[in-house]
């Protein structure tokens, strides 16, 4: 695995961290439960630049949003064609924001042969993991099945948490056969890899994150969870066993700031990788806060070179 540093900040971004941190947990905090199954979704924001459809998979119930680039995106036909199924973080009990959808039109419209495929899973608290993760399965399957494509889950914070474990957990289910479909890559923006609840800390990333606290963090993770041992490595990543990754050849391509409380496992996870010969890229970006690449769209210097080292990654797959 190819693993980058970086360490710069530009004063734009310091001064949003500056601002962002005394609103913490609340601006991540979602007040309104959403009822089970699988939430519909709205995209009004980014329909003029991109082509997005709807659809239900059938077996799963769960909604399914295509966004492909206008046909003056790429002037030559794409090489090869490549599906990424997205899952947006939000503590397993929000849906996409606004910075989602950007980001998700952003690689479909830079990534010749792209399709990005945002997916709404059911929510915590009324839709916990084991009613949650056995329709995921359904999908997950599904997808695999009936595509010749290359195909990357994808997502971040919590979703990246469930990008990776859907890939562990069918991995496992197959036993790793070749014969069996495989992704070819999983993609993680500061993902959830550790379910346990967090202890307090007095580090610098825990006084230094503008976003999280793990009081706020254990809630979400303790509601995802529910009655499921969170040490269970369907539901934590850093527990599983690694090594199909790389008997697979499934690449695992990783981003995370150092002022995030999730970086600290998400690092461990990524050594892991490392220690069982996983290969892929992870860049870890010191003075960066959790899933910064989300806020490329304002122009902050940082999360746009981040999403551009995404774009470059999914390019070489």
């Amino acid at each position: 695995m190819e693993l980058q540093n970086r360490s710069d900040r530009s004063t734009f971004t310091l001064l949003l961290q500056v601002v962002l941190r005394p609103f913490k947990p609340r601006l991540v905090t979602l007040k309104n439960k959403f009822p089970a199954g699988s939430p519909r979704l709205t995209f009004d924001k980014i329909k003029k630049r991109v082509s997005v459809v709807e659809w239900q998979h059938q077996k799963s119930a769960i909604w399914l949003y295509d966004i492909t680039p206008s046909h003056q995106a790429h002037d030559t036909p794409p090489e090869k064609k490549m599906h990424m199924y997205y899952f947006a973080g939000g503590g397993w009990q929000g849906p996409p924001s606004g910075d989602h959808w950007k980001l998700c039109a952003e690689f479909a419209r830079k990534v010749p042969g792209l399709t990005v495929t945002i997916v709404s899973p059911p929510l915590a608290p009324n839709s916990p993991a084991a009613s949650t993760f056995p329709m995921l399965r359904e999908l997950y399957d599904s997808i695999l099945e009936s595509t010749d494509e290359r195909i990357i889950f994808a997502g971040d914070s919590s979703g990246g948490n469930l990008a990776l474990c859907l890939v562990l957990d069918g991995l496992e289910r197959t036993g790793g056969h070749a014969a069996s479909a495989k992704p070819a890559a999983v993609l993680a923006i500061s993902p959830a890899v550790d379910l346990r609840p967090m202890e307090e800390m007095n580090d610098l990333s825990s006084r230094r994150d503008p976003l999280l606290t793990v009081a706020s963090h254990n809630d979400e993770a303790r509601m995802w969870a529910h009655e499921v041992d969170p040490a269970s490595p369907w539901l934590s990543p850093v527990l599983a066993d690694l090594t199909g990754l790389a008997r697979a050849g499934i690449r695992v391509i990783g981003l995370t700031g150092s002022y995030d409380i999730l970086t600290t496992s998400a690092l461990q996870f990524r050594d892991a990788c490392v220690a069982s010969g996983v290969e892929g890229a992870w860049l870890q970006w010191e003075r960066q806060m959790h899933c910064f690449p989300l806020v490329f769209s304002y122009r902050f210097a940082e999360a746009v070179v981040a999403k551009d080292w995404l774009i470059a990654q999914i390019k070489t797959l």
